[in-house]
């Protein structure tokens, strides 16, 4: 594709693709009024000073000249340096349809998990680069959603620069730059793709990012429209003219529930999943930091590159959050609409600060101070804002439930809970808790309005749900239809309310008729004595807005779901509703 062809003409409601990071921007330029702080002030040109002179912490705007000639500006924070003094490099990769840390006062300075330790590391003596990658902010050239030919090897075009010319970066004992990444979502993407491709890159803090991003966008097939409508509008305001058409053209097709092969391929070979299956995966240490309510990007992602990164030795940790891409107006968070990482994270009895963690790791592997990371754990995953426990490894799957046959009665079903939540949780605070219910004795449920749950487990004392489920069910239909979709969650009744909780925010889209063995979307809660655990099945979700099938829609499901149950479990007999 030529990157010198006329932009096409903007059309705010045909955009382009991107991530939720770009919320932030529009949130605090919209609410805090830091507009004018997005692009700071630059300093009089960078400091080419030899090891023998004393430099004063300072940052700065620079063009690089990319290998196709372009231009990609970036913003370098120069560490304050004592003569003789050398410090690593940071570069800091932003999220899609946004731009670069252009100052300390910027949106990400100040309101971004990555940008936020990323400045932190300035502000320790590091060296950062913040970039704005290809067809994003002022750099110049065509977004091509992580091309390895253009976006991945701007990367390295980034790092030859600095080596040129930025004569104070430390290096190991065999003459090896000193080299860390951070960034969420389509930075991580970056920085996964081109450290398996240069080996001068040698610890990584990848947030909230994808494996195989064609299954991201279109688990089993359907297409994730809410995140596709909602986002594509605001991609193309901020960066109109600048994305690949194929990818424009692409959201359209999939507004009607078709992603085609060619896309899927597309989309598949900017993956660290393709990378994985010929055998490039990085060797640089890396921290995976992932968010259960992340709806495009589960912890399933982390998972799957944890397993594909441990094969080359390297020490590879997860740290799974409860934020990231949270889909507005159907998800709360804390923070800003859209995105947010927590500041800290619980695990066991310890308490993590992430931006403190972030600066820990990049001492330990780029300073040699393996005692700064001695207290982290290999896996740590929250179960709320609150809580978290260490495991050794990921559950898939587990205790085997089985569910009869499920009727959904619309393609509609499940349309009304966004409006009924809030009213639940009122009724819920003046519910009795009840500590000893006793699931039904035909485990089946109905859809009408409401979507169809299913008891299946009574937690009799505190334990732990927390992994992968695994579901292995069958679809049929009972009105002819060839094609119908319902969406799989896991829901929990506390025994303290009379509303249904669905994990996670997670939901998992089945499609056609027929036999369907699948992952669901990774969950974690603690359950309490009298908590109900059960499935819940809705015809339409608003993770998937466009995605489903219509009013007139009758789908039958039945199968066996298996829950990653930890902790103290009742007796091991027959799975019978009497032994609960």
């Amino acid at each position: 594709m030529n990157d010198n062809k006329q932009p096409t003409r903007w059309n705010p409601f045909r955009p382009g693709a991107c991530t939720l990071t770009l919320l932030c921007r529009v949130a605090v330029i919209l609410f805090v009024g830091l507009g004018a702080g997005c692009a700071s002030i630059p300093t009089t040109g960078p400091a080419y000073l030899a090891t023998s002179d004393a430099i004063e912490a300072a940052h700065f705007d620079v063009d690089i000249t990319t290998h196709d000639s372009k231009l990609l500006r970036a913003t370098v924070f120069q560490p304050e340096l004592k003569p003789g003094q050398t410090a690593p490099l940071i570069i800091h990769a932003h999220g899609f349809g946004v731009f670069r840390m252009s100052g300390p006062m910027s949106v990400y300075g100040l309101g971004v998990f990555s940008g936020q330790a990323a400045k932190a590391a300035w502000e320790q003596g590091y060296w950062v680069i913040s970039y704005d990658q290809r067809g994003h902010g002022s750099s110049e050239g065509i977004n091509r959603l992580m091309d390895p030919e253009h976006e991945v090897r701007d990367v390295s075009t980034v790092l030859d620069w600095a080596l040129a010319n930025l004569h104070r970066i430390s290096r190991d004992d065999n003459d090896d730059p000193l080299v860390g990444m951070v960034g969420e979502s389509y930075g991580g993407g970056a920085m996964l793709l081109a450290s398996a491709r240069d080996s001068r890159i040698d610890a990584l803090i990848p947030i909230t990012t994808w494996h195989d991003i064609a299954f991201s966008l279109s688990p089993n097939d359907v297409p994730k429209s809410g995140w596709l409508t909602t986002l594509q509008l605001v991609n193309n305001m901020l960066n109109p003219g600048k994305i690949d058409p194929a990818i424009n053209e692409a959201y359209w097709k999939a507004r009607d529930g078709i992603v085609e092969p060619s896309m899927q391929q597309y989309l598949h070979q900017r993956s660290v999943s393709h990378d994985c299956a010929q055998g490039r995966v990085t060797r640089a240490d890396t921290l995976l930091v992932q968010g259960f309510r992340d709806v495009a990007f589960p912890l399933n992602e982390a998972v799957a590159n944890m397993e594909c990164l441990q094969s080359t030795g390297s020490d590879v940790r997860l740290i799974g959050t409860q934020g990231g891409h949270l889909l507005p107006f159907t998800q709360w968070s804390w923070t800003f609409p859209g995105y947010e990482v927590e500041n800290d994270v619980h695990c066991d009895g310890q308490t993590l600060n992430l931006v403190d963690t972030a600066v820990a790791w990049f001492d330990a592997k780029l300073r040699q101070r393996p005692e700064r990371i001695q207290h982290l754990p290999r896996i740590c995953l929250t179960q709320d804002y609150a809580r978290g426990i260490t495991v050794d490894h990921i559950s898939r799957g587990g205790r085997k439930f089985h569910f009869g046959q499920t009727r959904i009665d619309s393609g509609f079903t499940g349309f009304f809970e966004a409006p009924l939540w809030p009213l639940e949780r009122f009724v819920g605070w003046f519910t009795l808790t009840n500590r000893h219910p006793q699931l039904p004795k035909e485990k089946t449920g109905h859809g009408t309005l409401r979507p169809a749950f299913t008891p299946l487990y009574v937690a009799r004392q505190d334990q732990t749900l927390v992994g992968i489920p695994t579901l292995d069910a069958t679809v049929s239909t009972t009105d002819g239809e060839s094609d119908p979709m319902v969406f799989v969650g896991v829901a929990v009744k506390r025994a303290n309310g009379r509303y249904f909780e669905l994990l996670s925010d997670q939901v998992t889209p089945l499609r056609g008729v027929g036999d369907h063995r699948t992952d669901l979307m990774a969950i974690s809660t603690r359950l309490e004595k009298g908590d109900i655990v059960g499935i819940w099945l809705f015809g339409y979700h608003n993770q998937y807005r466009f995605s489903h099938t219509g009013w007139f829609m009758e789908a039958e499901i039945a199968g066996t779901i298996a829950l990653p149950l930890l902790g103290p479990a009742p007796t091991s007999r027959a799975l019978t509703a009497e032994n609960y």
